[in-house]
């Protein structure tokens, strides 16, 4: 029976480490929130784990809510050039927003999943909010006494993640950007 009870907790110790280990090597925690200049703007993505969405600038990969700290609201910056860009959140469904940037700007996307989805689904929504809304669902947030974690993902996290399952992550994009409205 002990050597039971200590295999178990061996075994829970090793997946917290490891689940620690993995969702941490994924991105990059900021101490501050990246700021737009003349040439570019700034994409704050923000949701939860749960949502375990993929988010897309097209076919560029800005970065996944999936092994994200759950106990925190996850914001993903994503500095851009100005322009029209087709962001797409991704989890069991599609979901798009088409924006035109201005540079020296910064934009709020709310990525949050749908309260009823079928079983083993995660059917997400994407809202754009104006600085004032998103204020407020952060102050909201941080009443709760919850955390914010700021993070963005680095391009040796794009190549991998552009590479696994061959590339199916991004063929799966370009069929989806084709019928995007």
């Amino acid at each position: 029976m002990k050597k039971t009870i200590k295999l178990i907790g061996l075994i829970a110790l090793a997946a917290v480490y490891g689940f620690s280990c993995s969702s941490s090597a994924h991105f990059i925690t900021l101490e501050g929130p990246i700021k737009p200049d003349s040439k570019s703007a700034v994409v704050v993505f923000f949701g939860r784990s749960l949502t375990k969405a993929q988010i897309w600038d097209g076919e560029k990969p800005v970065g996944t809510f999936e092994g994200t700290p759950l106990s925190t609201m996850n914001l993903i910056f994503w500095k851009t050039t100005p322009g029209a860009h087709t962001f797409v959140a991704r989890s069991s469904n599609f979901v798009n927003k088409k924006m035109n940037l201005q540079a020296d700007r910064t934009y709020y996307i709310r990525i949050d999943k749908m309260l009823v989805s079928p079983p083993f689904t995660t059917i997400v929504f994407v809202e754009e909010l104006t600085r004032k809304e998103y204020d407020e669902a952060i102050d909201k947030w941080l009443k709760l006494k919850n955390k914010l974690t700021l993070m963005e993902f680095d391009n040796k996290w794009r190549s991998e993640f552009l590479a696994e399952n061959n590339g199916k992550n991004l063929k799966d994009i370009r069929e989806y950007l084709k019928t995007a409205k």
